[in-house]
C-alpha cells in the first residue's frame, strides 16, 4: 500500500525547448483532475436526468432497448485493443524528446487511426450482416418493431468505428495534456448522446431516429476532435487527415500492440469479474434477488470515477517523469513521490465520501426506493462502499504500472484473480446470501490493492522502463 509522503513544494513547468521539473500535484495537475472529472459527471447527470423524459415518450420496451444498445456499443470499446492509453504513453513520452519526437508523434496517431478505423469499420459490417440475416437476439412485442429495432441498430453500427477512432485521437490530447480542451469537447458530447433521443423522441417514439442522432453526435465529434489535433500538432484538418492516412508505421504498431493488448485483456476480464456475482446470486438464491444487490453496486460502483479522473490525468505526467530522466539518480525518486501524494489525495477524498455515504445510506435508500429496500439493501450498499472505496485507491498503483509499461504484469493479475473470485464469490453467497456477495467483492478489492501496490513498490526501486507491455 503506498504511503504518505509530505515533502518540500514542487513544481513542474513545460516550455517548448526547456522542462524543469520538481515533482507534485500542481495547480495545473489538480485543474485537468477537476476538468477530468467534470467531463465523467456531467454526462452521466445528463442520463440520469434524461430516463424519465425517454420511459415516458419512448415507453419501456423502446427504452429497454435503446439502453441494451448502449451498453453493446459501449462493450464493444474493448475492440480499442487499449490503443487509447497506447497512444497516450507513447504521445507523453515523444513530447519529452521536443522536435525530435514529432515525426514519431505522428506515426503514433496515424497508425492507431488507420487500425482502429479499420477494425470499427469491419466489426460493424459483420454485425450489420449479421442482423440482416439472422435478425435480433431479443425477444419483442411484435414484428412491425423487431423491423424497427433492425432499421435503428443498422443506424448505430456505423458509430462504433467513429467510437474506436475517437479513442486513439483522445489518447493523444491525453498525452499532451490537453484536458481543458478535451473536456470542454466531451461535456457536451455526452449531454447530446442523451439529448439527441430526447428531442427526436419528441418528433417520433421510432428508436432509428434515436439511433440517427447519436451516430450524427458521434461523426461531429471526431470531426472537431480530428481538428483538435491537428491544431495542436500544427496542421489544417484536410492535410492532416491525409498525413494520417499515410503515416503508418509497422514499428509502432508492434510498439502499440504490445502495450494495448495487455490492455485489453484487463478490459476483457474486467467486466467478467464485476457481473460475475449477479448470475451466481440469481443461480442461488433467486431472480427477483439480484435486484437487491444491483442496484446500489451501479450506484455506488460511480465512487471510483473520483480517483479515475485524477488518474487521466497522472497517466501521461507519470510517462513523462519516466522518460525524462530516464536511468538518472533522481528519475525513480521524482515518480514515487508524484505516486504516494496522488495516492494520500485520493485517500483522503475517498475516505471522506464513503463516510458520508456510509451514514446516508438508510435515509438515501428510504427516499429513493422505498422502506423495504432500506431493509434489505443497506448493509449491502455499505459493504459495496468500503469495497469500492478500496477499489478508487487501487487506480493509482494501477495508472503507475501502466504509465511505466508494466501492462503484461497488470494483466495476468487480473487473469488470476477470476476463478479464485468466481469461487469465492459461490461459497460467500451459499453462506451469508446477498451480503456474501458484497463481502467478496471487499475481499477481492483489498487484495488486488495490496498486489498493486506491492507490484508498483517491487518496481518503482528500479529505473522506470517506458513503453514497454
Amino acid at each position: 500500500m503506498p504511503y504518505p509522503f509530505w515533502a518540500a513544494d514542487q513544481f513542474v513547468v513545460f516550455s517548448a525547448n526547456f522542462i524543469l521539473i520538481r515533482p507534485t500535484l500542481t495547480p495545473t495537475l489538480y485543474r485537468s483532475a477537476v476538468w477530468s472529472l467534470l467531463g465523467n459527471v456531467v454526462p452521466m447527470l445528463a442520463a440520469l436526468a434524461a430516463v424519465p423524459f425517454l420511459l415516458h415518450y419512448l415507453g419501456q420496451e423502446r427504452l429497454g432497448v435503446l439502453s441494451l444498445v448502449w451498453v453493446v456499443v459501449g462493450y464493444f470499446s474493448f475492440l480499442d485493443m487499449g490503443l487509447g492509453r497506447a497512444v497516450t504513453v507513447a504521445v507523453a513520452t515523444c513530447r519529452t524528446r521536443g522536435i525530435s519526437g514529432q515525426t514519431d508523434e505522428l506515426h503514433i496517431v496515424g497508425t492507431a487511426s488507420v487500425l482502429l478505423a479499420s477494425v470499427g469499420g469491419a466489426m460493424a459490417l459483420l454485425l450489420g450482416l449479421g442482423i440482416a440475416g439472422w435478425g435480433v437476439p431479443v425477444r419483442l412485442s411484435s414484428p412491425e418493431f423487431l423491423e424497427e429495432v433492425k432499421q435503428a441498430l443498422l443506424w448505430m453500427l456505423p458509430s462504433l468505428p467513429l467510437l474506436l477512432l475517437s479513442s486513439g485521437l483522445r489518447g493523444h490530447l491525453e498525452g499532451v495534456g490537453a484536458f481543458r480542451l478535451l473536456n470542454l469537447l466531451r461535456i457536451p458530447t455526452g449531454v447530446m448522446l442523451v439529448a439527441g433521443p430526447c428531442l427526436t423522441a419528441l418528433y417520433s417514439p421510432d428508436l432509428a431516429w434515436a439511433c440517427a442522432s447519436i451516430l450524427a453526435v458521434r461523426f461531429v465529434h471526431v470531426l472537431v476532435l480530428l481538428w483538435l489535433v491537428a491544431l495542436e500538432m500544427g496542421f489544417r484538418l484536410n492535410p492532416f487527415a491525409r498525413a494520417l492516412l499515410s503515416a503508418s508505421s509497422g514499428a509502432w504498431l508492434r510498439q502499440l500492440l504490445s502495450f494495448g493488448g495487455w490492455v485489453t485483456v484487463s478490459n476483457i476480464v474486467g467486466p467478467v469479474i464485476v457481473y460475475v456475482d449477479r448470475f451466481v446470486i440469481g443461480a442461488v438464491l433467486a431472480a427477483s434477488s439480484v435486484v437487491i444487490y444491483a442496484v446500489p453496486f451501479d450506484v455506488v460502483s460511480r465512487l471510483p470515477v473520483l480517483v479515475a479522473s485524477l488518474c487521466s490525468v497522472l497517466l501521461p505526467e507519470l510517462a513523462r517523469l519516466s522518460r525524462i530522466d530516464s536511468g538518472g539518480p533522481g528519475n525513480t525518486h521524482q515518480v514515487r513521490s508524484l505516486v504516494r501524494r496522488s495516492s494520500v489525495f485520493s485517500a483522503w477524498a475517498v475516505t471522506a465520501v464513503v463516510a458520508v455515504g456510509w451514514v446516508a445510506t438508510p435515509w438515501a435508500l428510504r427516499w429513493w426506493v422505498g422502506p423495504v429496500f432500506e431493509e434489505q439493501g443497506t448493509q449491502v450498499t455499505q459493504i459495496l462502499l468500503l469495497a469500492f472505496g478500496v477499489n478508487a485507491l487501487a487506480q493509482i498503483p494501477f495508472t503507475a504500472l501502466q504509465a511505466a509499461g508494466r501492462v503484461r504484469a497488470v494483466a495476468l493479475l487480473h487473469v488470476a484473480e477470476l476463478l479464485p473470485y468466481g469461487a469465492v464469490v459461490f461459497l460467500a453467497i451459499s453462506w451469508l446470501g446477498i451480503a456474501g456477495a458484497a463481502w467478496a467483492w471487499l475481499l477481492r478489492s483489498v487484495i488486488d490493492y495490496s498486489i498493486l501496490g506491492w507490484m508498483w513498490h517491487r518496481h518503482s526501486v528500479h529505473s522506470v522502463t517506458g513503453l514497454r507491455g
